[in-house]
């Protein structure tokens, strides 16, 4: 591979390529245009409402979660750093260098703002450290991609969703809307390049990046489980929490899937082991003597 890519400017391109190029590209551009200073942001929303406003036991709960997202945001700085050194694509080389400033943002603004809360954050419960170790070390670029932009940013996303939806405390309310507004460009980056490495692979590839997929999602169901009091503490319904962040996953897949011209049946051996293991975390009492079947319907689909 040159070391210089000429071929950026090359008006051969095909049209698809071209176009997503212009999409990936409008993502570095729009991040550009959407950057804000957060001390600035946080000293003004600390200000608008008189200080942090919470209750002791909610604030418990609070730090709990929200520490969880510090480390979070700190793994995305770190892969988007790595994403943005391995794109071999201009384009999206762009959108990723776009997403790292973001994330460096994030991890200080949110860092300030529980040293405002007056807590230091601990360390990661076990389901959650495998979770962001696994995409922050693997070395597939493919993985990596799916693991941060398509996994793991619609999780933050939905925690961010009903965090604002209940109003718990009136500053991160305001703050999560900047935070969401950045969390999307980061989703559409993986939606937009994703499909380009999918197209490459063969089926043993492809068999590869699912189940690793269906491992990353048991990793996050039990992490939720493992943080199931804090969800419960402040409102909110830890299955609903992970329906709904599901949900929002496989509309990305399906997006990026689209630019293959496939559906999610490419998904729905996966389906079928997320549904056995979210019954089995979350309705420990029903009879569980249907995983045979998914797993047996699971590599049989691997096989053909």
């Amino acid at each position: 591979m040159a070391l210089i890519p000429y071929d950026i400017c090359d008006e051969s391109l095909l049209e698809k390529e071209a176009k997503s190029a212009r999409l990936l590209e409008g993502i570095y551009h729009k991040g550009q245009t959407k950057i804000w200073d957060g001390n600035k942001v946080l000293d003004e929303l600390l200000k608008k409402h008189s200080g942090i406003q919470i209750s002791d036991g909610d604030a418990v709960a609070l730090k709990n979660i929200f520490s969880i997202i510090l480390w979070g945001e700190l793994v995305a700085w770190k892969v988007s750093l790595q994403l943005g050194a391995e794109i071999d694509d201009f384009s999206a080389k762009m959108a990723a260098t776009s997403q790292a400033h973001d994330e460096a943002r994030h991890f200080y603004v949110m860092k300030d703002y529980l040293d405002l809360l007056g807590y230091v954050p601990v360390p990661l419960t076990p389901s959650i450290s495998r979770v962001l170790n696994e995409v922050l070390q693997t070395k597939n670029l493919a993985k990596k991609l799916l693991g941060m932009q398509l996994m793991i940013e619609p999780i933050a996303l939905t925690i961010f969703r009903f965090t604002r939806q209940l109003n718990i405390e009136p500053v991160l309310t305001d703050l999560l809307e900047y935070y969401e507004l950045d969390e999307a460009r980061h989703v559409a980056l993986g939606i937009q390049y994703l499909p380009r490495l999918i197209r490459k692979m063969n089926k043993f590839q492809l068999a590869s990046l699912i189940m690793w997929q269906a491992k990353i999602i048991n990793a996050e169901m039990s992490g939720l489980k493992e943080i199931e009091k804090d969800i419960i503490s402040l409102g909110l319904v830890p299955l609903e929490v992970f329906e709904y962040a599901e949900k929002k996953q496989m509309e990305c897949l399906e997006l990026a899937l689209s630019e293959l011209g496939v559906g999610r049946i490419i998904w729905a051996p996966i389906r079928k082991i997320v549904l056995f293991k979210k019954n089995l975390i979350f309705y420990p009492d029903k009879d569980h003597n249907v995983f045979r079947k998914y797993i047996n319907s699971f590599m049989g689909s691997i096989k053909n």
